[in-house]
């Protein structure tokens, strides 16, 4: 049998019975090949991810992926259609939402409601009726992962929680997850609030559409303005990074049932990669995403 072309001997037999018109015989004709063709591209990508399996290093982290930033292309999987707990990386949802449906100059307030069900971050408390334009909003997700941020961002776009985790869900299919179920804006351990390495990858990626976003990833000391302050914030996942000379963002994440999770995104020669890991350790998250973009970079020679 011809590899990939299952129908083959069906048409074959149909050529050869003197029904078979020459308009038939060219009708099976073309779609012999093309089959056929189809077939010796699946078998190429088949062998290719067996040898990238095969030698590809070993991480910490329970899952992980690294794409292609430009193409989509996985460069390297662990387990990475499985899913887990992505705890603050789930913002990256949140992230594209925010720059999809609100415009620069919107101011963000604080919600009574953000403060009271999210838990604060220990680097800044935010306050009740506290403004922020939409880019320091952002700012503070991405640098600080402040929760109530978050859901506020959740209930000035969408008017609830549980409308805004409609908008994440939809979109999120949109994009092509496989995975996906938020459960909220923040990332935060809810049942049922679980993703797929592959999802957050592709989610990133469409997120860096947004200069901004991997600007905000990549910042290490900046100021945030509010309508009330402008204290000094810091990104300690990105100075991490400080041994990585292709590191050029990081997102971190941490909770009692995702563990330590993170993108970050690497890179090299004008080559662009996305990695993920999920349920990692805190001495070998960075690590590991070092060792899975050098890996990356050598499919993409």
């Amino acid at each position: 049998m011809i590899n990939g072309c299952f129908f083959c001997p069906i048409y074959l037999y149909i050529w050869k019975t003197k029904e078979g018109t020459t308009m038939k015989r060219t009708i099976i004709m073309i779609v012999m090949i093309a089959t056929l063709f189809t077939g010796m591209i699946f078998f190429s990508y088949a062998q290719r991810q067996q040898v990238v399996r095969a030698d590809q290093p070993n991480i910490t982290g329970q899952y992980g992926i690294t794409i292609d930033a430009d193409t989509g292309e996985i460069l390297y999987g662990k387990r990475e259609d499985e899913r887990s707990y992505p705890a603050s990386i789930g913002k990256m949802m949140t992230t594209l939402l925010l720059l999809e449906n609100v415009k620069e100059d919107e101011e963000i307030t604080v919600t009574e409601n953000a403060i009271k069900t999210e838990s604060q971050s220990k680097k800044i408390k935010l306050r009740a009726g506290e403004k922020l334009k939409r880019d320091e909003a952002l700012k503070l997700m991405l640098i600080i992962s402040a929760d109530p941020i978050a859901e506020s961002i959740a209930e000035h776009i969408a008017g609830s929680k549980n409308e805004f985790v409609k908008m994440m869900n939809a979109r999120a299919k949109e994009l092509g997850t496989k995975h996906a179920t938020f459960k909220n804006a923040s990332g935060a351990d809810a049942l049922g609030n679980k993703v797929s390495p592959y999802d957050i990858a592709i989610i990133t990626k469409e997120s860096l559409k947004y200069p901004i976003v991997l600007e905000y990833m990549n910042s290490i000391h900046t100021t945030l303005h509010t309508s009330e302050r402008s204290p000094k914030i810091a990104n300690y996942g990105r100075e991490e990074l400080y041994d990585d000379p292709y590191a050029i963002g990081s997102k971190s994440g941490l909770s009692a049932l995702g563990k330590y999770t993170v993108v970050t995104v690497d890179e090299k020669d004008g080559k662009r990669v996305i990695n993920v890991v999920l349920s990692s350790t805190r001495t070998q998250l960075y690590p590991d995403t070092k060792k899975m973009a050098h890996y990356a970079f050598q499919q993409l020679k």
